[in-house]
């Protein structure tokens, strides 16, 4: 089985990028495409891989849009998801999904490509690349800048020994975000991931910690994502 992970953009107008990779973790295929055409058209491509999207892929329970104009409210006094609420209580910041939102348009977008997906019967899960970013090496530099995109890129390297290096072609970060996409999806097929939020509301999947990694070594993923780790920590 492969993963397909996706960094999905709020407008067709900017590409979304997309990594194929395998549970060996094999590059099957990277680029961008532009509308929920395209996406399906690669992942039928591809028609045994699952699909890790890097967007918010349900509302808060209670809500049926994200209008504020609506009378719908949540069913929680809280903001935002129990998936974003907990992912917080780690320490790890993310957007609270919430009717003053401002990227409304990607959610929108991302729940209708789910349904469409799973429609066509691919599994789809939720996923966060910042968030597996911080689980797999810690803090890194912003990954706007050449500093973070290089760190970003030289730890998913020692992972995913058929991306190149940094310093012999530095991928955007929208590319390394798909990657880390990918990633995480091959994680969750070796159920190596954790669960967050409720299952009526909406998960949201993000690596094992990395002590838990480092109880788990006879998989191969997770042998891997340990030696990447070692010169890190």
């Amino acid at each position: 089985m492969r993963a397909i992970g996706l960094d999905l953009t709020t407008s067709p107008e900017k590409g979304t990028a997309f990594a194929v990779l395998t549970k060996e973790l094999d590059i099957v295929a990277e680029g961008f495409v532009s509308d929920d055409e395209e996406i399906i058209a690669l992942t039928e491509e591809q028609r045994f891989a699952l699909i890790a999207i890097d967007a918010p892929l349900s509302l808060p329970l209670g809500l049926c849009c994200l209008e504020e104009s609506c009378p719908c409210r949540p069913v929680s006094s809280r903001k935002g998801r129990q998936c974003e609420r907990e992912l917080s209580a780690l320490g790890i910041g993310c957007y609270y999904t919430t009717k003053r939102s401002f990227i409304k348009g990607m959610v929108y977008r991302a729940i209708a490509l789910k349904e469409k997906l799973e429609g066509r019967g691919f599994d789809v899960i939720e996923v966060y690349p910042y968030a597996s970013r911080v689980r797999l090496f810690g803090k890194l530099p912003r990954k706007t800048t050449v500093a973070g995109r290089r760190a970003l890129q030289e730890r998913l390297h020692r992972l995913i020994p058929a991306l190149p290096a940094p310093q012999d072609l530095l991928l955007p970060h929208d590319m390394l975000d798909a990657l880390l996409a990918a990633y995480t999806g091959v994680l969750y097929i070796e159920g190596q991931t954790k669960a967050l939020g409720d299952p009526a509301e909406g998960l949201l999947h993000i690596p094992l910690s990395v002590e838990t990694f480092t109880e788990c070594v006879t998989l191969p993923v997770v042998v891997c994502v340990f030696r990447g780790l070692c010169d890190i920590i």
